[in-house]
This record gives structure tokens, sequence and C-alpha cells, in this order.
């Protein structure tokens, strides 16, 4: 497998906004570490033109993991060209096939280069935490993928919204309850203690698989530690997603 020659199909691909070739597809052998190294090399061609953003988890809860064969949660980038504000009008049509997911999101406050050690470690790093919606995009489409490709694509990730910054310092984060709805319509409700168990472990595992990777997190960038509860299609509606006191994001999608 040449690492080089798949990136820059799926780069092309992207560019051009079309669906991305399936690695697999074209019978390519592809584990997960030749995955990741894949996602890198695209990851370096999307930066002649973009900048990161942040970093992102997915696939974080056990029924996402055992439909795509993996035995962990996943990383990918994100990108600043993504970022998307409060009240947003998101086109469906912009996205080669759209899902919605609500988060919590934090802020790098200084900068990390090694793995962890423990989550009280990470959390002296991190100067915010607020509410996210993770617009996220299957590159695919329809077509039959496996985890592995899912991660050499960047790991679904496009775009986000961020809340706004409310005061966490001395807040169970773990404790925040989200309801997400669709023109007024509960789609599902969860506590954010449903990522991994706890958010600051996740956040924990999430800072060391990037460190790994040999990237730099750099102050401002943002983490996303994995869906609170379902992930959902992005069908044109009104959506919200409400983390009680710890705020609200509200978002149009429209075809």
């Amino acid at each position: 497998m040449n690492v080089e020659t798949l990136a820059g199909k799926l780069c092309q691909a992207y560019t051009a906004g079309e669906l991305l070739p399936v690695p697999s597809g074209a019978g390519q052998g592809l584990g997960v570490a030749d995955a990741y190294a894949v996602q890198r090399a695209y990851v370096r061609l999307r930066l002649a033109e973009e900048s990161v953003a942040g970093f992102k988890a997915g696939a974080t809860a056990p029924a996402p993991q055992k439909a795509f064969g993996l035995t962990e949660p996943i990383t990918g980038v994100l990108f600043q060209s993504g970022r998307r504000e409060p009240g947003a009008t998101v086109r469906q049509s912009d996205f080669r096939a759209l899902m919605l997911e609500v988060e919590l999101g934090f802020r790098v406050g200084k900068a990390i280069r090694e793995a962890p050690a423990d989550a009280e470690t990470v959390r002296e790093h991190i100067d915010a935490c607020m509410p996210m919606v993770e617009l996220a995009e299957i590159p695919y489409g329809s077509a039959k993928f496996t985890g592995p490709d899912l991660i050499a694509g960047n790991s679904a990730s496009r775009a986000f919204i961020a809340g706004s910054e409310p005061d966490w310092r001395g807040v169970d984060i773990n404790a925040v309850n989200v309801g997400f709805s669709r023109d007024g319509q509960l789609l599902h409700e969860a506590p954010a203690s449903d990522v991994m168990g706890d958010q600051w472990q996740a956040l924990k595992w999430l800072v060391g698989r990037i460190v790994e990777q040999g990237y730099v997190l750099e102050p401002g960038h943002v983490l996303m530690t994995g869906s609170i509860g379902a992930a959902h299609p992005g069908r044109p509606g009104s959506y919200l997603a409400d983390f009680g006191a710890f705020g609200q994001i509200g978002f149009e999608v429209v075809s």
C-alpha cells in the first residue's frame, strides 16, 4: 500500500466535492495503524490550504465500535474551515452524508507535548469547557466501509459548532444532562458521563492518542470527546442541543 498515493486520492476527491474512494474497496489490506498513516498524510495535504482547529474522538460507544470492527475509539483532526457559529444555517447538500452529534468540547490553554499521566494532568492544561455540536460527515456516502476506512478519511470530521463558554470550574461536567431535539421533538437525552464513563478520562485518552501520532496540542485547540448519546442523520429542521445550565446550541439544517 502506498500511503501517499492513497492520501492523495482521498484529498483530490474531497477537494472536488466528490465521495471519497473507499480504501479497502480497492483491495487494500488496511489495518488500523495503516489507516492512521493515511489519515496523517491526508491531513498534511489538507494543511496546504487549511489550519488545525483541534482534534476529535469518535466511535466512543461499544455499539459503533462493534459495527465497524474496532476495539477502541478513533481520532480525527478538526479544521478551522469547519468552524460554524451557534444559530448557523447548515446546508445538507454541502455534506456527503451529514450526521449530527452533541458533545462537550475542551479548549487547550497550555501546550501539550506528552501523553498525560492522569486526568488531573490534562485538566491543568484546559482553560475552557463548552457545549458543542459536531456536524460529522460520512465521506463514503452509502458505500460499504470498515473502521480503518473511516479512520483513513479523517474519522468523519467535517464541521462543528462551539457554544458559549460557561463557568466550568467546580462543576461536575459528567452530571451535565443533554437533550437533543428537532422541530421541538426530543431525539434523545443522555448524561455527559455516557462518553467512556467519564469525560475527563475520555479527554485523557484522546490527548494521549493525539500526542502518540506526533501532534502538539497548541493553546486554542479544541478537543471533542465524542457523542453524548446517539448520532442522528442531518435531516432538514430546527435543532436544539440543550445542556441545561451549561448552555444551549440552536441551528438549522436546510436542504
